[in-house]
């Protein structure tokens, strides 16, 4: 039986959200406000408050097993089937997002003359072998970079705060609240909304009571780490973070250290690189639990590639350019993340417990 432990799954969880976190959400921050960038970050920790108390819920109401299959066994074959579909669309919007954020970034930053679509296929087939090898095969890759993260990531952070300029924060707090939240609310209810992926990987979960805990844990560290990352991008770069689409990329370019320490972006986007690829093999396992319980399929081995290929091909006909992503992210996607992840099976959790009411009224009016 595939277990996942519980220091497999909060890795799985920061990657998942980190993936494209360190790709956008510091620009996405910086366009609202630079002196409070460094608080807004820790919105991301709200969508993990969120989740943690979703996920408190179904394991509570349904131990081992995933949302999907709460949603059948609650509202019944049709309807249950119904809810199942419409998560479907909602991973598969959320893969053709993660692509396209993917291959818009390789192509800017180091491969300007490969086209779009080819990069995200290179990416789509990765992620759809990995889904295929399972959840188990995901973590343990997961686990493998982390040493590799450890090491580079300590050394770029101390070489860019070289650079660090304390200026652009003062005075300290000086944005109005207004701004500060306008700059959460994509990683509250967009980025951190993204744990609750692991309502899907229930049934695989060595102790899936701890998952409400494991989430908290997990959105502690991944806003601790944008925290870190947007207070040292807004200290480097200044202004300008403003108007970048990738900041961080621009804030790695910036690190020289004399005539042999240089061109460290490769490193970077190496590393996101890999980090996307881990976070779309992620929501290709979500995506595969659910389409295996709506169509009852006994057999999950096919499943990861018509997953692939449609994220795939959604990537290319959904979004134009990295700025139909970007709207994307600041207009659409905080309502529809909150309706289908939280609002919906808010409304499950409550139907069901009103059903397990309903069937212990009549032993207690037996007894008395």
């Amino acid at each position: 039986m595939v277990q996942v432990s519980r220091y497999q799954l909060i890795l799985m969880l920061i990657w998942t959200v980190l993936g494209t976190g360190i790709v956008t959400m510091p620009g996405t921050i910086a366009q609202f406000t630079l002196r409070d960038a460094w608080v807004a970050a820790f919105g991301l920790l709200l969508g993990a408050v969120m989740c943690s108390l979703v996920s408190l819920a179904h394991v509570r109401l349904f131990p081992g097993r995933s949302l999907t299959q709460a949603a059948i066994d609650v509202l019944g074959p049709v309807l249950g089937r119904m809810f199942g579909i419409w998560y479907l669309a909602y991973g598969f919007i959320t893969m053709a997002t993660i692509g396209r954020e993917m291959s818009a970034f390789i192509g800017i930053s180091v491969l300007p003359n490969t086209p779009d679509f080819l990069l995200s296929a290179i990416a789509f087939a990765v992620s759809m072998y990995l889904a295929y090898l399972g959840i188990e095969v995901v973590a343990r890759v997961n686990e493998f970079i982390v040493p590799l993260a450890a090491v580079v990531s300590p050394v770029l952070f101390l070489l860019a705060a070289r650079l660090f300029d304390a200026s652009p924060f003062q005075p300290l707090l000086g944005d109005p609240a207004g701004a500060a939240w306008h700059a959460a609310v994509v990683p509250a209810f967009a980025y951190g909304l993204e744990f609750s992926i692991a309502l899907q990987w229930v049934p695989a979960l060595r102790s899936p009571r701890t998952l409400p805990w494991d989430i908290l844990i997990a959105g502690a560290i991944s806003a601790f780490v944008l925290s870190a990352l947007v207070t040292l991008t807004v200290g480097v770069l200044g202004d300008p973070a403003r108007y970048l689409n990738y900041p961080v990329l621009e804030l790695v370019r910036a690190i020289r250290q004399g005539k042999f320490v240089e061109r460290l972006d490769t490193l970077y986007v190496m590393g996101v690189a890999i980090t996307l690829v881990l976070k779309l093999a992620a929501f290709q396992l979500a995506v595969g639990e659910a389409v295996k319980d709506v169509s009852r399929s006994p057999e999950r081995t096919w499943i990861p590639i018509p997953v692939a290929l449609l994220g795939w091909s959604l990537s290319n006909y959904l979004f134009r350019n990295v700025f139909d992503v970007t709207n994307f992210i600041l207009r659409d996607v905080p309502g529809y993340f909150l309706l289908t992840v939280v609002l919906l099976p808010g409304a499950l959790y409550a139907l069901r417990t009103a059903q397990m009411v309903r069937t212990k009224r009549p032993r207690r009016l037996q007894n008395t």
